[in-house]
């Protein structure tokens, strides 16, 4: 028989399991800061924690359930974008589009 929310908050066995569980995921995330700073990384972004897939690994915080803002959560991309037309002398739109229209 399963235990109820209020059963689990008395059972020892189980609080100490969700401690431990807790601690090992602020250890991994504690671990995955070293690693970063260890590497030489600036403060550009490249702080990020990722996993082999490349996700990136963002960590909350087990007591609060709020995500911790640093620089291990904290993304720089480049908001520049390449425009196909700013002038009439540019010609990138040209080479974007045909222009040739044919008859049907």
């Amino acid at each position: 028989m399963p235990y109820t929310q209020e059963e689990l908050k008395n059972l020892t066995f189980y609080q100490n399991l969700l401690s431990e569980d807790e601690e090992q995921y602020l250890q991994r995330r504690v671990s995955l800061e070293l690693q970063s700073s260890v590497s030489g990384s600036a403060d550009n972004g490249a702080q990020v924690s990722r996993d082999k897939s490349g996700a990136m690994l963002l960590f909350e915080n087990p007591y609060t359930d709020a995500l911790v803002e640093d620089a291990t959560s904290k993304i720089i991309y480049n908001t520049n974008v390449k425009l196909l037309k700013t002038t009439s002398a540019d010609t990138i739109i040209d080479e974007v589009l045909d222009r040739e229209f044919e008859e049907l």
